[in-house]
């Protein structure tokens, strides 16, 4: 059962899709895909503008006739069969696609249409498109996918009639293919015409296509020849254009640099006041580095190219005073390698005088002939090997060679052959500067 267009309805459906209730304030009325028959109680809404009807069951389209204001109507796929004479003059926008119309009657009288659309009907005859010759605002027609069939030359004088045609659309009708050059004749003959089918019509197939029409295809190679050349020289027109702009704007802009320059010179300053200068470094840094550059870097790693660049300078500096240039110290690790930092040891071991000597008077090597066995490897031990390697051959050899000493010894006297340079040398490392 079709659905009817009551007025109740049409109140309610208007404010669901952000309408008005009150009819004649409403612009746009969207009544598509709703299985109506026919047209009703529309007479109040006289302000509309638009109005969809799309994919409903409408065999006419009578019952527009108060909507005095009405721009766009769109009514394609229904069942529609003509074009009744009641439609409202103002139309300026009528879609009646994918219908039943089998003639163009009573689109005369609609003298503001500019856009008709009527493809994929069942126009059969170029006679049913007469009355298009009336419709002098006529910029887009949409004929394609009909059974339009009949005399070409008369479809050609048909469009060519129509002052501000534009767009055209003819594909899919039997007459398009009984027209020799059919593209070139259409544009050639319609002047306004920019789209034509599936694609525009640019100015290059304009001017072939109306040279091969007033003189043959050796006149059309000759057009677009000329085309080409044109475009050509118009391209090396903008490029001096843009050339010239660019020396002018250049030649500017080097006049203004000069003339602030004469008012610097003027007011007593120079161009280069207020340039970016880069800060200093602070003095600890600059002496940090310079001490660092004194020693090498840890096997096996990279410095840093600040250090390098300071330690070429400072070579340069020494060269310049006389000198043979600086020396690096070879890396070490934080203490030295076993050797003694402010007298002591690292890493637990017993405290060795740094300055000890051994005694090699009678006396004392008779008193350290007379010593237990145990303590003799304790001291050769701790003198020979620090560190953790000293503390596991103690361990060994008290263990499994000697006797353990008593508690209430009195302590030994351990003897360190002294290395000659340990004092003279400088105990910093790269450790402690990082």
């Amino acid at each position: 059962m079709a659905h009817e267009m009551t007025a109740k309805w049409l109140k309610a459906h208007c404010k669901e899709n952000g309408g008005y209730g009150t009819p004649e304030l409403n612009d746009k009325l969207y009544l598509h895909f709703q299985g109506f028959d026919r047209i009703q109680n529309l007479e109040a809404y006289t302000g509309l503008k638009s109005l969809f009807l799309e994919g409903n069951g409408l065999e006419d389209l009578e019952g527009l006739s108060a909507c005095v204001e009405l721009r766009c109507l769109f009514a394609q796929q229904n069942m529609v069969t003509a074009i009744p004479p009641s439609l409202p003059v103002s139309l300026s926008t009528l879609n009646v696609s994918n219908n039943n119309v089998s003639h163009l009657r009573n689109v005369a009288r609609l003298v503001e249409l500019q856009t008709l659309q009527a493809s994929n009907c069942k126009l059969k005859t170029l006679e049913s498109l007469e009355e298009l010759r009336a419709c002098a605002a006529l910029s887009t027609v949409d004929l394609q996918n009909n059974e339009i069939d009949g005399d070409p030359e008369a479809m050609v004088g048909l469009f060519a009639s129509m002052p501000k045609l534009a767009c055209l659309y003819m594909q899919g009708n039997p007459v398009v293919s009984q027209l020799r050059q059919y593209r070139k004749r259409m544009i050639a003959s319609i002047a306004s015409l920019a789209y034509l089918d599936d694609r525009p019509v640019f100015p290059l197939e304009r001017r072939c296509a109306e040279a091969w029409a007033a003189g043959g295809l050796d006149a059309e190679k000759a057009a677009r020849k000329a085309f080409k050349e044109e475009e050509a020289a118009k391209q090396r027109r903008d490029h001096e254009y843009l050339t010239n702009l660019r020396e002018r704007s250049r030649a500017k802009r080097e006049a203004l640099a000069e003339k602030g320059k004469r008012a610097l010179a003027d007011l007593g300053l120079s161009d280069s006041d207020g340039e970016y200068e880069p800060e200093q470094e602070p003095p600890e840094l600059v002496a940090a580095r310079a001490k660092l550059a004194q020693y090498e870097a840890r096997p096996g790693e990279e410095e840093p190219p600040e250090l390098t660049a300071a330690r070429a300078s400072a070579s340069l500096a020494a060269a310049a005073d006389g000198g043979a240039g600086a020396r690096t110290r070879p890396w070490q690790p934080l203490g030295g390698p076993g050797a003694s930092v402010g007298g002591s040891t690292r890493g637990g071991d017993a405290v060795v005088p740094a300055e000890a000597t051994p005694d090699t008077t009678p006396e004392a090597i008779d008193a350290r002939s007379e010593e237990p066995v145990g303590r003799i490897a304790e001291s050769s031990g701790r003198g020979v090997r620090g560190g953790a390697a000293g503390r596991a051959a103690e361990s060994d050899e008290t263990n499994e060679n000697v006797e353990p000493v008593a508690a209430a010894a009195p302590p030994a006297v351990l003897v360190a052959k002294a290395d000659p340079l340990a004092g003279a040398e400088d105990s910093t490392c790269l450790d402690e500067l990082d």
